[in-house]
């Protein structure tokens, strides 16, 4: 019998995000069908490019990769496909088909076949019966039309992890630029009730020494990113911590992303992960609230202060990046909660926190009770929430605001010293900061387009005169520090610009031009003339003293900065800082 040219298809959200779902398919049937095509596009490509992509193939069977964020021009392609190759078979997969499956071919006359589930073992099966090997009716998991009726088989019991082959046993060709996502485990210990992962059955791992196997062939092809999909790494902390050494003895270049419990790392594992050099580890840790009514309406097992205490040592330790989760719309999360949730969590200091918004997502706890907390949500994916019993839309609408001033003035760290000042003028009130200065954006417009890096340096500035009771003159400096940190200074933000003082400079120009001393301080800089340092680093004269912590910080004293940008430390890339006082 003919082979049946079958190809794996999804459309990801960003060009640089991979598909494990296909490559795991195509994986698990390599043996007895080596000739499956992946076509990956985004989507953000036209439809009419992934169409022809698809029709140049000449397909029998097109399978498509189901998310929340590409459900919807997935149909609109197999729709378009359909018209021009009427013959060619539609199979769908992934978490936004498997919940409402009956339904979705009711709706959608196109599609001939779902997979329910987990794919492996149902899509294999499948395929054997396209080729004449068995009846599709005895495929568990699977969902199918005949004689006009919808036909939903038995469901499939979850799989064994370790009867699926490694995924990228057939090489790496065409993923140089992208992200790789691995999965050592499948399936999460918790039940939270807005997560389709409180469904997926027990948590089965890989064994230990396979996961080491495929994770040394990642650091040896020199792979950029892995990203593992494990849904809580660290359950099994014993596990965790051999990969950890494991993957700090074998000394890679490579950056491994892990989504972390943070009440989970206990001393010896936080001992473990000090020797990692900065950049190998970046941790993913899910706080989603701080309030305990919460917490509880959602069956989420955590405890804060543990993640507290967790995050703040890692933090300290300044070798693995740390993003912290935050869900807006959950149950009792009203938005003085939400103020003290997230209060709370930029306590931390984590490098980044990702404000989310809850997902009404098909199969979800919440989803089914969203009655119970008068949930009002977008028909459409990716479900988001748009009020509940006690979050308004306009609080929504706010806290929307909120996260984007979170993501351009605290993630991107171009003002950290600055933002540090004002938050301490309001004895630690970051929701306050940001919610005030949130208002000033939309009294002046400023959401309404984007903004240069200069100018967001201008609209803070603005947004501090605003304030009676700060000393604007030591915010400029702080501000023009921040500056000076990111890159070398060209042109300034206006108001910022330092006072020229020529005959200081050509001092201090004259001091590391001879002080052999100071210049093998300046570390990155060996091998270069005094000249070629100079053009290298960038001085700058402050009328505060820079160079001081806690409660000497900031007092009055003329000081210089010398930023040497060929040394930068730590998980933020910061620049080296030598301090002189004048």
């Amino acid at each position: 019998m003919k082979t049946k040219k079958t190809v794996l298809v999804t459309l990801n959200s960003k060009y640089i995000h991979s598909s494990l779902a296909l490559r795991s398919l195509k994986a698990y049937c390599k043996d007895s069908y080596a000739d499956i095509a992946i076509l990956e596009f985004t989507i953000n490509d036209p439809i009419d490019k992934v169409v022809s992509a698809l029709a140049a193939q000449h397909p029998d069977l097109l399978c498509f990769s189901c998310y929340i964020w590409n459900i919807r021009m997935t149909l609109d392609v197999i729709d378009t496909i359909k018209k021009i190759l009427p013959d060619c078979r539609v199979l769908l997969g992934g978490p936004e088909v498997s919940y409402d499956s009956e339904e979705m071919m009711v709706q959608n006359s196109f599609i001939d076949y779902i997979v329910v589930g987990e794919g492996e073992e149902t899509f294999r099966e499948f395929l054997d019966c396209l080729h004449g090997r068995g009846s599709i009716s005895d495929v568990k998991g699977l969902v199918w039309r005949k004689d006009g009726n919808i036909i939903k088989n038995p469901s499939r019991e979850p799989i064994l992890l370790y009867s699926i082959p490694f995924a990228y046993s057939d090489g790496l060709t065409g993923l140089d630029d992208r992200i790789i996502y691995y999965e050592s485990s499948r399936g999460c210990p918790y039940r939270c009730q807005y997560c389709l992962s409180s469904i997926t059955g027990p948590v089965r791992f890989l064994s230990i020494e396979r996961v080491k196997e495929e994770l040394a062939y990642f650091v040896k092809s020199g792979v950029k990113q892995v990203k593992f999909v494990d849904r809580t790494f660290n359950c099994n902390p014993g596990r965790a911590k051999e990969i950890f050494r494991y993957l700090i003895n074998l000394n890679g270049s490579t950056n491994f992303h892990f989504e972390m419990a943070g009440d989970l790392i206990d001393n010896e594992m936080m001992d473990i992960l000090a020797q990692a050099p900065p950049g190998m580890f970046q941790f993913e840790i899910g706080v989603q609230s701080t309030a305990e009514a919460t917490l509880t309406a959602i069956s989420r097992k955590t405890d804060i202060s543990g993640i507290e205490k967790a995050v703040r040592k890692l933090v300290n330790n300044d070798n693995i990046h740390i993003h912290l989760d935050l869900i807006a719309g959950l149950p009792e999360e009203d938005i003085n909660s939400m103020a003290c949730s997230i209060n709370r969590v930029l306590g931390m200091s984590p490098h980044r926190l990702q404000l989310g918004f809850l997902k009404m997502l098909k199969g979800s706890g919440l989803r089914n009770a969203a009655s119970i907390y008068a949930y009002s949500y977008t028909s459409y994916p990716p479900y988001e929430v748009l009020s509940n019993h006690v979050l308004s839309y306009n609080d929504i609408a706010r806290l929307k605001q909120i996260e984007e001033l979170v993501e351009l003035y605290y993630n991107s760290h171009c003002f950290d010293r600055s933002l540090e000042y004002l938050i301490q003028q309001r004895e630690g009130d970051y929701y306050g900061i940001f919610d005030s200065m949130a208002e000033y954006w939309d009294k002046n417009g400023y959401f309404r387009y984007s903004h240069s890096n200069i100018r967001l340096y201008e609209h803070l500035l603005e947004y501090a005169e605003s304030f009676e009771d700060i000393d604007m003159r030591l915010f400029k400096e702080l501000l023009r520090f921040d500056y000076a940190m990111k890159e070398k200074p060209g042109r300034y933000p206006k108001g910022i610009e330092p006072v020229e003082d020529k005959a200081l400079y050509r001092h201090m120009q004259d001091v590391l031009m001879k002080d052999e001393a100071l210049v093998k301080q300046l570390k990155g800089c060996e091998g270069y003339t005094p000249k070629q340092i100079l053009r290298r680093l960038h001085l700058e004269v402050f009328n505060y003293r820079m160079d001081l912590n806690g409660s000497d910080a900031y007092a009055e004293g003329r000081t210089a900065a010398v930023f040497n940008y060929m040394n930068r430390r730590g998980v933020l890339k910061r620049p080296q800082i030598l301090h002189f006082t004048i």
